[in-house]
């Protein structure tokens, strides 16, 4: 119970600092229809706020519009195809994100694409000057510090796609190396025959002879 306890404990700890990585949601998403995004943003320093957030779409994802954020001035970069490739949110004084606090920024998209997952890139800028990318791709079973936000369009495929990257991921098989060449490598001296089981075979030989050699010595004796 104790053991149980602490990597219960162990997995709490963990599992703290990634729910609180950005995050994309959209109720109803799929495949070849509108949809509206929900970026849900952290502010994880300890020490500053985030003043502003940045979210860039993906090709084949195209910006219809964005609703108001209260509190937080926007601005688009357009695409030649129409619609916007990034979206900018910039807190206005006094409505900058706290330590630990979060907020979801939406997005209303054209048709989705046909894909499994998409993967967006936002950027989320502190009060000191730095700036997170959260835009790193997870290509095997190793979470990235910074993973981009990933919406799930087909679990299924999404699923296949993951354990296919895990499966490439996996170090290229080197050759088995058993305990059974040493053995062999020992009676290569005698021909090629491990000397050690004739060794074992003859001590239990002798062994055993002199067990009956002791009995007929004292056989007459108990007479």
């Amino acid at each position: 119970m104790a053991v149980l306890g602490t990597a219960a404990g162990a997995l709490f700890l963990l599992a703290g600092p990634a729910s609180a990585h950005v995050r994309v949601f959209a109720d109803g998403a799929k495949e070849g229809s509108p949809a509206t995004l929900r970026f849900r943003v952290p502010s994880e320093k300890a020490d500053a706020t985030t003043i502003r957030v940045g979210v860039t779409l993906p090709k084949g994802v195209t910006s219809t519009g964005a609703p108001p954020a209260s509190g937080w001035t926007r601005k688009e970069t357009p695409s030649p195809e129409g619609g916007a490739t990034q979206i900018m949110w910039t807190a206005t004084a006094g409505h900058e994100l706290k330590p630990d606090e979060h907020r979801y920024f939406d997005v209303r998209v054209g048709p989705l694409p046909k894909k499994a997952s998409i993967a967006f890139d936002v950027a989320q800028t502190y009060s000191d000057g730095s700036v997170v990318n959260w835009n790193e791709r997870q290509t095997g079973t190793t979470m990235p510090d910074f993973p981009a936000p990933v919406l799930v369009l087909d679990a299924a495929a999404a699923k296949a796609e993951q354990t296919r990257q895990e499966a490439s991921a996996q170090p290229t098989p080197t050759a088995v190396v058993s305990a059974a060449p040493a053995a062999a490598t020992q009676g290569e001296d005698t021909g090629g025959v491990s000397w050690l089981p004739w060794t074992v075979a003859g001590a239990a030989v002798l062994g055993a002879g002199a067990v009956v050699i002791t009995r007929r010595k004292t056989a007459p004796n108990r007479a």
